[in-house]
This record gives C-alpha cells, structure tokens and sequence, in this order.
C-alpha cells in the first residue's frame, strides 16, 4: 500500500555572527558591501540566480534541492529589498541605529574572521570593499561553504558600520563592543595566500552557521534584538518590513508575546483590524501584562458586529429606519502610532 511522503520541516537559514546575529544581513547575502549601488545588486543577483538556478546546479537532487533552498531563502528575499529604494534606504536606517545601539550596550560581540579583525584594527573603506569583493568570488562556488563565507562578509559589514558610526576598538574612551575569538588558518583567498581565523570555540559548537529547522532556533537575546529593530520600522511607518520581519521571528517562536504584540499594531495600521485583534488577543493570552497589547486592544474592546442578528422583541428600535443610518465611521490610526512612537522617557 502506498503512503503518502512526508512533509518536510520548514527549514530556516541562521547565521549567528556579524550583523546577521541581529537582523538579516541581505547585503552579506548577496556578497556585496553595504555601499553597493541598485545597478550592481541586480548584476550580481543574476549571476547568483544563475549559479544556484536547479536546472544548472549540481548534479544529484539533493544537491539541487540545497541549492534551491539557499536561492529562495536567503539570495531572492536579500535581492526583494536591496533592489527597492524606499526599503534600501529604510534598511540601511537601521544599520546606523544598530551600530548606536551596540555601542550603548558595550557589549562583546564576537569576531572570528581575520579580515573582520584586520579592519577592525585599521579601518579602511578600501579594505573593506576589497576583502567584500574577494570573498564573494568565492561565496557560492560551493554549497558546504555558502554560510561560512556569508557569515564572513556579516563580520566585515557589522565592524564597518561601527566604523562608520565612530567605533574605534581600544579606544579608551569607547565601551567594549567587539571581541576576536579566533586562531590562525592559512588558505587561498583568490589570487593570494592569506591568514584566516576559524572558530575558537568556548563553551559552544564549533559549526555557527548552520541550517537548522524551527525547533532548533531559541536563541532569545538575538530574537529581542530583531524586535527592537522592527520597534524602529514602526516607528518609521515602514509596516511592510515590519510585517515580514515580525512573521519571520514568529517562525523562531510562537509565543513571543511582545511580537504578537508589535503584529497587532502593524495589521492595525494597515486596516487589518480583525488580524490586529487576533495578534493583540494571542499576545495577551501568552503574557496577560503585556503592556503594548493592553494599550492597543483598548480599540477592539467594543467591536462592530458585522453580521448582527436582530431580534425585534429583544429591542424594537434596532428595526426602525434601518437603512437611514450612517455609514460607521473608522477610527484613525495616526494618534495611536504617535502615541505608542513617542520616547517613553521613564526608560
């Protein structure tokens, strides 16, 4: 008797280093610097579309099953926003606000490519451009080392933002924020020989980068870190972003309250309101404190019955004149998003 196949778990591409750690870094994706102009990212796009197109990758379906994973999942949703210029701009937004934000943290991120090293010590636009360049030569020649390159041109675009925002690694006047954790490993990086730096692992796995299905990714404090940064996208009234972000951290975990939470304002401010209630409800199920939630499902506490039965006994008027009644007026949305993007100053 034939059995239906098996449904495969939907699969998650999680790199955990460099800017990719906190938020898709699309550019890292792409192998391209975070100053690539739109004409470039499309050149680019195509030629990676080419390499991992299944009809020209790779020789077993596995390998072309891979292949199509890494073009769906990670190459077409980085090339879907680079190639838009309201969502560019907005993007490279919040690369400034990150750096900002992990300067404030003082936090020890850690850095395991020499190149990222390298620029570190010595910042340098040219640098930077040069080793971007090289690695993504050599970025999707192979599957089994797609995500570590990736996750190395995430380092380079994480340390050059900090650069760019002022970062200078010692400096007696900065927090600490970045960290090498590295050994030495000679290897071809293009036409030349070069030092790299592998993992040194301390109380982790070895393998950072890595496909893992939803059950594996908990990885709470970068998850809170997404949120923060989709906060900013509200704040900005980019609610497309804000919508894909949020479902994408929705995958990760289910019961975040607090991105249920920032959901339910998102539907809300794209007239949604029958999602928003659902979000807002769901959020405050998992956390009935969940202060974003209590605000905003204030708005839903007395919904229009769309489809209301009407029982003469029960209240005769309800009948009277039915049809010379106004249109109900919708609630603006405008003075809510103020007010929830306002600076909360007791922070």
């Amino acid at each position: 008797m034939n059995q239906p196949p098996k449904e495969q778990k939907l699969q998650l591409i999680r790199i955990d280093r460099g800017i990719s750690q906190f938020n898709h870094d699309y550019y890292a994706a792409l192998g391209l610097p975070i100053i690539a102009s739109p004409i470039y990212i499309r050149h680019v796009y195509v030629s990676i579309a080419r390499i991992l197109h299944p009809d020209v990758y790779g020789f077993s379906a596995n390998q072309k099953d891979t292949a199509t994973q890494y073009l769906a999942k990670l190459v077409n949703p980085a090339y879907n926003v680079l190639i838009k210029e309201q969502e560019r701009q907005a993007y490279q937004a919040i690369f400034k606000l990150l750096a900002k934000r992990l300067m404030q943290k003082s936090r020890n991120i850690p850095i395991y490519s020499a190149a990222a090293c390298e620029l570190m010590l010595a910042p340098s636009d040219g640098f930077y451009e040069r080793t971007v360049a090289a690695i993504a030569k050599l970025q999707y020649q192979s599957l089994q080392n797609i995500l570590e390159y990736t996750a190395q041109i995430s380092e380079l675009n994480l340390v050059y933002i900090l650069y760019k925002e002022g970062y200078q690694y010692g400096a007696p006047n900065l927090p600490p924020v970045l960290l090498p954790v590295a050994k030495n490993k000679n290897y071809q990086l293009g036409d030349r020989q070069v030092s790299e730096q592998i993992v040194n692992p301390i109380n982790k796995q070895a393998d950072v980068t890595v496909i893992q299905t939803r059950i594996e990714v908990s990885d709470i404090n970068a998850i809170s870190d997404r949120l923060k940064i989709c906060e900013i996208y509200i704040s900005q009234s980019h609610w497309k972003t804000a919508l894909r972000e949020l479902r994408d951290i929705l995958l990760l975990d289910k019961n975040n309250s607090k991105c249920l939470a920032l959901l339910g304002v998102v539907y809300k401010n794209i007239n949604q309101p029958q999602m928003a209630k659902i979000s807002l409800q769901r959020s405050l199920q998992i956390n009935p404190q969940e202060p974003l939630a209590l605000k905003h499902i204030k708005d839903f506490s007395n919904p229009i019955n769309t489809n209301p039965q009407i029982n003469p006994k029960q209240n005769p008027a309800t009948n009277i004149k039915k049809k010379n009644l106004p249109p109900p007026q919708k609630r603006g949305w405008l003075s809510n998003l103020l007010g929830w993007a306002a600076p909360d100053d007791s922070k």
